[in-house]
């Protein structure tokens, strides 16, 4: 396995883990993922609409099967586990890995490097949410889109990608809302990365995906929607 070097974001997530006063487990799941901030305050009913609204969108139905990249703590693939898809994840924080197992027991749940992902044991849709913005690097960014890529059987879902054409605007807007000092005070060496759109669709397509299609990212309540986009790829039936 090839490890990415620690990073200050990997510290952040390795200190999360469930907190009950959060309330119900999935208030607990989301809030271990980063929606409880200032820029993600989202309701539970909000992130099931979410949810459900993709499963429609990719097609999912009961049996599916679903494996994550970056799965945190689950909060994305617990309403698909209840919708009774076949879910299971890969993340390098082991707190949160942890966490994923004893909310979802019937989840496939493993520690690992999202570029060394194994693709041996294919999922029907292969999906993110809220990490690409953590890697390293676009090259990185582009090793695990291609193991994602042979994973998948039918679909590759990225979602919550910062827009690289609404960078200053995102900066302006998460300044603006904590102030310029305590903005630089809290996220000091906490540098997301940036996705131009064309440069993704493209990453997606050299990896034999088709269809590929690009929307606005849309979550009642996340104010970070206004500066992210999701993006889907259709892999050809094999033969």
């Amino acid at each position: 396995m090839s490890v990415q070097p620690p990073n200050d974001w990997e510290r952040v997530w390795a200190k999360r883990s469930l907190d009950p006063s959060k309330g119900t487990l999935l208030a607990q799941l989301m809030a271990a993922d980063g929606l409880d901030t200032g820029y993600g305050n989202v309701s539970e009913e909000s992130w099931r609409a979410f949810v459900r609204r993709t499963a429609a969108d990719l097609a999912l139905t009961p049996g599916d099967t679903v494996f994550e990249v970056g799965c945190g703590a689950g909060a994305f693939l617990y309403e698909l586990d209840a919708l009774g898809c076949a879910v299971g994840g890969l993340d390098r924080s082991a707190a949160l890995v942890d966490a994923a197992r004893r909310a979802i027991p019937r989840g496939r749940f493993e520690v690992g490097d999202a570029a060394s992902l194994d693709a041996t044991e294919p999922a029907d849709a292969v999906v993110s949410w809220g990490v690409f913005l953590y890697f390293p690097s676009l090259p990185y960014a582009a090793r695990v889109i291609e193991q994602m890529a042979a994973k998948a059987r039918r679909i590759v879902a990225l979602f919550d990608l910062p827009d690289a054409a609404l960078r200053e605007d995102a900066l302006a807007f998460r300044r603006g809302s904590l102030g310029e000092a305590a903005y630089n005070e809290r996220y000091r060496g906490l540098d997301h990365l940036y996705f131009d759109r064309d440069w993704t669709a493209h990453a997606l397509e050299r990896c034999g995906l088709r269809d590929v299609r690009i929307e606005r990212s849309q979550i009642d309540g996340y104010a970070n929607a206004a500066f992210r986009f999701n993006i889907v790829g259709v892999k050809p039936p094999a033969g």
